[in-house]
């Protein structure tokens, strides 16, 4: 610690007053403290005082106010701090949060009621565009300080924060935030966040991994086992088979080996090696080498005509088409074909011709509210509240009635032309149809009696079904 001293003078008995400034080591701050005079000695003045500053190691503003209060006051032997340094405030470091937890552990989800699910096991976490996946600070630079002399302190300025953007994300502008860029799965990897949209089980899909349901493609390298379920929002794909599962598609689904006892539903195309005894609901087309005993609805063609090509048994509905190579077996197990959906669409047009009726109905009766209410208003002049109001909901709900009447009568139309499309829809055996098989064409029925060969099944012109020879090679 630096001092600098005024010493009092002595003349013979008397002691003038002193004055004494310590500063300290690092020139951060610097005190005074003054002693009176003795016996008559020479009191210390404010200027005394300020010229002691001004001759210390004191380079900036000091405490003026202070100092003259101390010598006003005569605060003998007080130690008053008289200036002080500015100390630099060091930056910040930039940090990251994310909010999703970086290590999966795979364990029984609660649901909603509690309990635990322990076939969903948290294997997938979907995430979709736009979520936000981690926040961050940015670094700061600092404040430089001062010390009492004058010199400029340097602050440490913070380091930014470490962080990586992964595939299927991205840095916002003002790079605050790391947000997902795709609708997938996000997944810590090494040192970041990605986000994937297609996920790939290399294993079998059943107690190791839970159920999977994910918003992306879904890959199974292997099988996907007994009371399992894999939904997606895109599609599916399934290296092995599935056995007493559930699949579940916005769009196609590909099981490469075979569906058994499984329930298959997609809004796509559905293909798979061999099916049976299974459920598929299929909004595309459907193909595969054999279908034994199955339950099915297709939106498009049904093909079994690769491998053996084999339709027997169980029930089918296709909107577009059938074409197997062999349809029923010599056994003769009951196999049910239906083309087209005439008679559901016939039984939504009885419906809709009831409800038009109706409507027509009440839009009659509404009819004549309306005008002995505007007859009465006529002769009066006015109505009551009440009765205006009446008016106004009669001609409402006769315009909504109105509107209701030619949606109606737009889905009738529909219906029609659909009904009239049965005419083009075929049943094709390339090589051979055996008996018992029953064939359903719109609203029409037909027992096969006989076995026949290379045909085709439709209805005529004359609104019947008929058998067509194939002509030609059939591939």
């Amino acid at each position: 610690m630096d001092s600098f001293n005024i010493k009092p003078e002595s003349n013979g008995d008397s002691v003038d007053g002193a004055i004494r400034i310590d500063v300290g080591d690092d020139f951060m701050s610097a005190y005074m403290n003054i002693s009176g005079p003795v016996r008559g000695g020479k009191e210390i003045t404010v200027s005394d005082a300020m010229e002691a500053v001004r001759n210390s190691s004191v380079l900036i503003e000091f405490e003026r106010d202070a100092i003259v209060s101390l010598i006003n006051n005569k605060e003998y032997n007080k130690r008053i701090c008289i200036v002080q340094g500015q100390p630099p405030e060091n930056g910040l470091h930039g940090t990251v949060s994310y909010r999703f937890d970086r290590f999966k552990v795979l364990a029984p989800q609660e649901d909603e009621k509690g309990a635990m699910d322990y076939k969903n096991l948290g294997l997938v976490h979907n995430i979709v565009a736009g979520t936000v996946i981690a926040d961050i600070t940015k670094e700061t630079e600092g404040e430089d300080g001062f010390d009492i002399r004058g010199n400029a302190l340097k602050a440490t300025p913070g380091q930014k924060a470490k962080y990586a953007v992964g595939k299927g994300t991205y840095l916002n502008e003002d790079e605050t935030q790391i947000i997902a860029e795709i609708d997938g799965n996000i997944t810590w990897q090494k040192d970041r966040f990605t986000v994937e949209d297609t996920i790939t089980i290399k294993e079998d899909v059943g107690s190791s991994t839970g159920n999977i349901d994910f918003i992306g493609d879904v890959v199974v390298k292997g099988n996907v086992m007994e009371n399992f379920v894999v939904v997606s929002k895109k599609n599916v794909t399934i290296g092995g088979n599935a056995t007493n599962a559930k699949i579940i598609a916005d769009g196609s689904v590909e099981i490469k080996t075979g569906s058994i006892n499984s329930s298959i539903s997609a809004k796509g195309n559905v293909k798979i090696g061999f099916c049976e005894n299974s459920k598929i609901e299929c909004g595309g087309d459907l193909s595969s080498a054999s279908f034994v005993a199955c339950d099915i609805f297709c939106n498009g063609v049904v093909f079994a005509t690769t491998g053996k090509g084999v339709i027997v048994g169980g029930r089918m509905t296709s909107l577009k088409g059938i074409s197997a190579n062999t349809i029923g077996s010599e056994s003769f197990l009951k196999t049910r074909l239906t083309l087209g959906n005439d008679a559901i669409l016939s039984e939504e047009k009885l419906s809709l011709e009831k409800e038009e009726a109706n409507l027509t109905e009440q839009i009659g009766k509404l009819i004549q509210i309306i005008d002995m209410l505007n007859a009465h208003k006529k002769q009066a002049g006015s109505l009551s509240s009440e009765r205006e109001d009446m008016l106004s909901s009669a001609i409402r709900t006769r315009f909504k009635y109105s509107n209701d009447i030619k949606l109606i009568k737009r889905r009738i139309e529909e219906i029609d032309t659909s009904i009239l499309s049965s005419y083009n829809l075929y049943i094709e055996a390339r090589k051979e149809i055996w008996p018992n098989v029953v064939i359903r064409i719109g609203t029409l029925q037909m027992k096969v009696e006989n076995k026949n060969v290379r045909c085709r099944v439709y209805m005529n012109n004359a609104g019947e079904i008929e058998y067509k020879p194939i002509a030609g090679p059939t591939g």
